[in-house]
């Protein structure tokens, strides 16, 4: 009997260890694309949501020193949010659980800056849950490491301690437990985090919802290598950044191994991440071209569309996406971009950094939040514009982020000579260039002299007028 005992205590003390073995076994970004990649591929389109307390401190980056109070929306309606994404042809979308100001939208335990300190005590996570899955949107949560409120400022570079990472922790082990079927988790600036603490924050995250795909934004990234401040990850991404030219390759080798690594674009549908008063939206044509670079490069379209501080999304956001779906699901009723130059092929003579948020096809795209920017040391420089066959154009629209460059000329090539047609001086917010009918398919902005490396918002040039 005692003998049985016994052996029956070594069965069942060999069952808990192999039950803590499992638990604790290490998980890894897949080797190969497996299923769950597949689907995700398969949604394509999705919303990202940006709202909370910068919504109300209009500060994208917000130091989180004001009230929880602050937050206050008057007319609360997460519903509307997701019945927008789903109108708009969205299959997923992203919320920002917690951003820069420390600001979480639920109320966590043991915690001092939440909705339930707010002005309106809705837990908006749970909200934006129960909506989604009502309308068959996959809902993801955003989760910034980056952090004014519990790190006593934005203090980008310094490194995440212990009693931080154990408040991330608790944050995500809420999310995690209290808010199940979570499908997509972003972790932003994991570059605060050490290598032993990424892998900590992943596999807690894998461990208690396995079927969770957790993304570490790499920034302003192209996604051609995989950046080891961001790893581990499910996905790569590119922050307003597309994939390379020749598209997107989910095969990538990290300290020899081989993973199959998904690429999200994220962008925004107006200037900034966090709605703010009178901000534009962006055209037809330029968020069509985003879409359409994305699909065809590869990788899929994160938008985000941020909810005001009444807390819902503005009507003119609404009637953006609803033209734009027009597009997405017929391209045959998008007309001809009035611009000659929109989204044309461009050759530049240097890139600031080399990075590609700053490359030249930043001056055609029709966003003025964007810009082709040169390195500082730079005096003169020069971008070309491929129009496709001849064309005749007598104006032209340029403007700069910053007042640098002193004298330009547009030209246009013959062979290898390159002919001087107009003349300018300072360029500044905005310069309308008008001149005689010209007819050329290479068009070249030679910048001839700037006080420091010039950026190009727009470059755009328009067929004579009837």
């Amino acid at each position: 009997m005692i003998k049985h005992k016994t052996f029956l205590g070594i069965l069942l003390g060999l069952g808990i260890f192999q039950q803590v073995a499992a638990e604790n076994k290490a998980v890894e970004p897949a080797h190969a694309r497996t299923a769950k990649l597949k689907e995700w591929e398969g949604l394509k389109y999705g919303m990202f949501i940006h709202y909370g307390m910068s919504t109300f401190t209009g500060r994208d980056i917000d130091p989180g020193d004001k009230p929880a109070s602050t937050y206050a929306p008057s007319n609360l309606d997460v519903a509307q949010w997701i019945r927008v994404a789903r109108e708009a042809g969205m299959k997923y979308a992203i919320l920002t659980a917690k951003h820069v100001p420390g600001y979480c939208l639920w109320d966590s335990k043991d915690y001092d800056y939440d909705v339930a300190q707010g002005t309106d005590k809705t837990d908006v996570v749970a909200e934006f849950m129960k909506q989604c899955k009502r309308a068959g949107i996959k809902p993801g949560l955003y989760y910034c490491v980056l952090d004014g409120h519990n790190e006593g400022g934005v203090k980008w570079k310094a490194a995440v301690g212990e009693k931080y990472l154990k408040l991330i922790k608790h944050h995500l082990t809420e999310l995690h437990t209290r808010y199940p079927g979570i499908y997509e988790q972003w972790i932003d600036i994991p570059s605060k985090l050490s290598p032993a603490q990424r892998r900590q924050v992943y596999q807690l995250i894998k461990r208690l919802n396995p079927q969770c795909i957790v993304i570490m934004n790499q920034g302003f990234r192209d996604a051609v290598t995989v950046p080891m401040n961001a790893w581990p990850t499910d996905l790569l991404n590119g922050e307003r950044t597309l994939p390379p030219k020749a598209g997107h390759n989910p095969v990538k080798t990290v300290k020899g191994q081989k993973y199959y690594l998904p690429m999200e674009v994220c962008d925004t549908i107006g200037s900034t991440w966090h709605w703010i008063p009178g901000d534009y939206c962006r055209s037809t044509h330029s968020l069509y071209g985003l879409y359409k670079n994305c699909r065809e490069r590869g990788a899929n379209l994160l938008l985000n569309v941020s909810p005001d501080r009444s807390g819902r999304i503005p009507a003119e956001y609404i009637k953006a996406l609803k033209e734009f779906k027009k597009v997405i699901d017929n391209p045959s009723l998008l007309p001809p971009h009035a611009s000659l130059t929109f989204m044309r092929p461009i050759k530049v003579s240097n890139v600031l950094q080399g990075k590609p948020s700053w490359m030249g096809d930043r001056a055609v795209d029709d966003n003025p939040r964007t810009c082709w920017a040169t390195n500082s040391d730079l005096h003169q420089v020069w971008l070309e514009v491929d129009l496709g066959k001849p064309r005749i154009f007598d104006h032209a629209l340029i403007s700069e982020k910053w007042d640098r460059v002193r004298k330009f000329e547009l030209q246009s090539r013959l062979g290898d000579r390159w002919t001087t047609f107009a003349r300018g001086a300072k360029i500044g917010s905005e310069l309308e260039l008008k001149f005689k009918p010209i007819t050329a398919r290479h068009i070249r902005l030679h910048i001839t002299e700037a006080v420091e490396g010039p950026a190009i918002r727009e470059f755009h040039l328009f067929a004579p007028k009837n």
